[in-house]
C-alpha cells in the first residue's frame, strides 16, 4: 500500500473516485496504484504533481509501495 498516496488523498477531503477524475484516470486504476497492486505509469505520476502542484523533493515519498 502507498499509505502516503493514502493520507495525501485524505489531507485533500477527496474520495478516490475524485481523485483520479482531477488527474483523468480510472478510480479503480487510481485505486490499484494506491493499493500497491499497480505501479503506476511516468504519465500517471506527472498528472498527479501537476494536477496537485507537488514539488518533486514530495513525489517520492507519495510513490513509494510501503509494502515492497
Amino acid at each position: 500500500m502507498r499509505k502516503n498516496l493514502k493520507i495525501f488523498r485524505a489531507t485533500k477531503l477527496l474520495s478516490q473516485e475524485k481523485m483520479a477524475a482531477a488527474i483523468g484516470v480510472t478510480r479503480s486504476t487510481y485505486a490499484a496504484i494506491e493499493n500497491g497492486d499497480r505501479e503506476g505509469r511516468k504519465t500517471f505520476w506527472r498528472l498527479l504533481q501537476c494536477a496537485f502542484d507537488i514539488p518533486d523533493a514530495e513525489m517520492y515519498g507519495l510513490m513509494k509501495n510501503e509494502e515492497e
